[in-house]
This record gives structure tokens, C-alpha cells and sequence, in this order.
């Protein structure tokens, strides 16, 4: 549960100048953000229904005569949260907010950071300093502890449930936008910083408008210094002496649109070729699907369809009007895959991303490795959005509106958690900086395992 914690900071020295509204103004755009949520999230009783409680708390501590934009938008951001839903959308690029970072009018911490065991690492510097080193731990900014600053974020990321490892990835993405917009806008930014070695020194770099930023990266981070790269193609499928790998990076709909992909097709295609392969281990890799189209997911089961469950629907949906949908479980396809499937999660396996990897626990007897997954396992609010124009501020929020909900398991029995993994991978900073992938490979060696104790038995026989 996501608790009501305020953290104060005294930084109106470095503020910019901003725009205000009245405390009326700001309470009206608050209490119809409540609202909204309220009429048209079917998923709130279910998993927060403490919402109303919490966000009625948040209004009432609106006391001055004037609050300023960015103080109503983190208002906005921390009532989102309290939904427990991560398919909540907070601004967007056209608004007053994103406009003057993408219009290169605002300058901002040029550095990118990664989370591990709760702490920020540095993992990218675009700034025109260039002081900071991958690999140092940042312990203060601008005076300010670095757990305070995640705890800040943490308390107004919209984020399924008590998932963190979803959180922590969506702060990595916009970390240093998140401290624009909710913890200060300043020129310049004093980092202290400890290396491997444990000795801490202390740093000044200039905020960076977007552009500046971007050629920064360019000239410092060559193409093969820079994350994993993306999946040429919708999906990739490789055949190896004793597995197959697959991984399906992404289902949303531009990229559905661009190689023009049915899944129906696609996974006919696939496992027609894993059964005249004739392959017993099957590796699909989920890893950064953050999904999109639901059929992705849907029409995977009748190929994995192993264990046969009592129930007889694979899923729910409740819009927020009330109707219900029931899909049906489909009959297993001549081509089911046999062998034994493993499926790479992390934090970014999320919404359709994550419904497939529950199926192919749920259904497939799958192998999970990995971190836990972004999407709750018993179900979330997701689908289509209902877009709100807060009247005063022009806020502009989009609220998820369906409930999806999945059958009782008997497999993983928690509450406001994603899939949680059989094998987990412990996170370091080497995991971003190696090019050794441990999720694959233990994989892999889960397989030459079974493969050593098939052939003991075979010897013995």
C-alpha cells in the first residue's frame, strides 16, 4: 500500500518562478481528479479502497491562498498513485509542463541513473562537465538524500499493487524529469557521489536543455555503449543444439501495425517449426515487454496448454460501466508444445507482457526466472482510457478503464504482487555493465542439468 508520507524540502531559494492558482481553483481540479478515478477505475474497490480516505487527506492539506502549478501537479501525480494502478498516464507531451522541456526552454539534470538495492547508481552522464563515473553511487543532490528523493517518487509513480520493480524502472526513465517537476528546478546541481572504492567526493554540473543533452550522448555514448539494443523484427526465434530461443520484445500497436503481424498467424507459424524441429526446451523471453495488444497473450494458450485447470475461463473483463466480458479457456492446438518452456521476466515485463508470462505459468507448467513482474498476478485495470482535463490547472490525466481479471490460482497465491519468479536474479550495477546476461544464462544451465540427468538415467537404464 502506498502510504500518505510528505516530504519537505526547503529549495524555494532555487525555484523558478511559477505559475499559481487559487486554493479553490486547486481543490476543484483535485476533487474532480477524485472523481474520475472513482466513476470510471472499476479496478479501485479491489485493490486500493482506501482511495478516497487518502486523497481526501492530500486535498485537505491545500492550505495556502496560491499553490503553485507544480505543487497541484504533484498533487495530481500522488492521487494516481494512491489508485495502485499502473496504467495510469500523468500529463502528456503538449502540455504546459513537458512543452517547455521539449521546446528546449527549460534546462534539467542531464544524467541518467539506475536503481539497484534501493539506491541511485550512476549510469549515464550528458552532462558537458562530464565528472560523473558509471558505477558511483549517488548519495546526495543538492543537499537532498538520495532515499528521500526515491521515496518522493515511489510516493507518486502509479504502480500496480507493492510491485517496486516496476517503479523503480518507470523512475529510472524519467528520473531526472521527476526531479524537475517534484523536487526542484535549479542551473546547476552539487552530486555527491561514492565510488567502488567507498571514497566519496562531491561534484557541480549545469542543467542541460534536451538538445544539448542529446549531443552529449551522441559524442560520449557510441552505439555500442548504450543499452541492449531493440529487436530487429516483431519477434526473434533461434534454434540452438539443445533449446530454441524466442523473445518477443513489445505488443504494442505501432509496432503490430509496421510488420503487420496476427498473432493467431505468428504463433501457428512458431510452433509448427518447434514441433518440426522437434524441440523439448523453449525459452521465451519477456524481458522490457511492456505490452500493448491483448491477443499477444490471448493467443498463446492453446500452444502451451498443458495443465488443465477446473475453471473455464482464461479471463474477465469489467468496464466501467459495469459490463462483463467472460473469454473463454480455448482447447489445446495439435501443435501444444510438449517440452519444457522458460520464460525471462523483470519489473518491465508489464500489462499483456505480463498476462503471457502468467499464462505460461498458469498453463504452460513454465520455468520462471527473473525479477517480479510489473502487473499484478490477480489482475489490473488496463484497456481503454478516459481522458480528464483538470479545468484549472489543464492537467491532463488518462484513467484506465476496464478491469481484467484472471481465475483463482493455485499456483501463486498473493495479493497486489506481479508473478514472482521460481528462480530470481539478484540485481547488482554489474548486471547493467557486463555483457554477461544471467537470466539466460541460467536458463540454459537449467537445461544442461536436465539434459546431464536424462542421460544419467538413460546410462543407468
Amino acid at each position: 500500500m502506498k502510504k500518505l508520507v510528505f516530504l519537505i524540502f526547503l529549495l524555494s531559494q532555487n525555484l523558478i518562478e511559477a505559475q499559481t492558482i487559487s486554493k479553490k481553483e486547486a481543490i476543484e481540479d483535485l476533487e474532480l481528479l477524485k472523481k474520475s478515478i472513482e466513476d470510471f477505475n472499476p479496478a479501485l474497490p479491489h485493490y486500493h479502497p482506501e482511495f478516497a480516505s487518502q486523497s481526501d487527506q492530500l486535498i485537505q492539506t491545500i492550505s495556502e491562498d496560491a499553490v503553485s502549478m507544480l505543487e497541484l501537479y504533484t498533487s495530481a501525480s500522488t492521487i494516481c498513485a494512491f489508485a495502485n494502478e499502473g496504467h495510469f498516464k500523468v500529463g502528456n507531451r503538449n502540455d504546459a509542463f513537458n512543452k517547455g522541456i521539449l521546446n528546449n526552454e527549460k534546462g534539467y539534470l542531464p544524467i541518467q541513473v539506475k536503481i539497484v538495492s534501493g539506491q541511485l547508481w550512476v549510469y549515464g552522464d550528458f552532462s558537458n562537465e562530464q565528472l560523473l563515473k558509471r558505477g558511483e553511487r549517488i548519495m546526495t543532490i543538492n543537499g537532498i538524500q538520495s532515499n528521500d528523493i526515491l521515496n518522493r517518487f515511489l510516493e507518486l509513480t502509479p504502480s500496480d499493487g507493492n510491485i517496486e520493480t516496476y517503479a523503480y524502472r518507470k523512475i529510472e526513465d524519467k528520473f531526472s524529469l521527476l526531479f524537475y517537476f517534484h523536487i526542484e528546478q535549479s542551473d546547476a546541481f552539487t552530486i555527491s557521489l561514492l565510488d567502488e572504492n567507498q571514497n566519496e567526493r562531491t561534484i557541480t554540473i549545469q542543467a542541460l536543455v534536451t538538445s544539448d543533452q542529446i549531443g552529449n550522448i551522441k559524442k560520449y555514448y557510441p552505439k555500442e555503449d548504450t543499452p541492449t539494443a531493440k529487436t530487429e523484427g516483431f519477434y526473434e526465434l533461434k534454434l540452438e543444439s539443445t533449446y530454441a530461443y524466442l523473445k518477443l520484445p513489445s505488443f504494442d500497436f505501432r509496432r503490430v501495425n509496421k510488420y503487420e503481424v496476427k498473432s493467431k498467424k505468428l504463433y501457428k507459424a512458431i510452433f509448427q517449426e518447434l514441433r518440426d524441429k522437434r524441440v523439448g526446451h523453449l525459452i521465451i523471453d519477456l524481458r522490457d515487454n511492456t505490452g500493448g495488444r491483448n491477443e499477444f497473450a490471448d493467443d498463446i494458450v492453446p500452444y502451451v496448454l498443458k495443465d488443465i485447470p477446473d475453471h473455464s475461463f482464461l479471463k474477465k473483463t469489467i468496464s466501467w460501466s459495469g459490463k462483463t466480458k467472460t473469454y473463454k479457456l480455448p482447447k489445446p492446438s495439435e501443435l501444444v508444445f510438449k517440452g519444457q518452456i522458460y520464460v525471462l521476466v523483470n519489473g518491465k515485463t508489464f500489462s499483456a507482457g505480463s498476462t503471457l508470462a502468467r499464462y505460461l505459468k498458469e498453463y504452460g507448467n513454465a520455468i520462471c526466472i527473473g525479477t517480479e513482474t510489473g502487473t499484478r498476478y490477480e489482475g489490473f485495470a488496463a484497456g481503454s482510457e478516459h481522458r480528464v482535463v483538470l479545468p484549472n490547472s489543464k492537467i491532463t490525466i488518462d484513467i484506465p478503464r476496464y478491469h481484467i481479471r484472471f481465475p483463482q490460482s493455485t499456483k501463486q497465491q498473493t495479493i497486489n504482487r506481479g508473478l514472482l519468479p521460481d528462480h530470481e536474479i539478484e540485481l547488482n550495477f554489474d548486471v547493467y555493465t557486463t555483457k554477461r546476461d544471467p537470466y539466460l544464462e541460467k536458463a540454459i544451465s537449467l537445461i544442461n542439468n536436465y539434459s546431464f540427468r536424462q542421460s544419467r538415467i538413460i546410462n543407468l537404464a
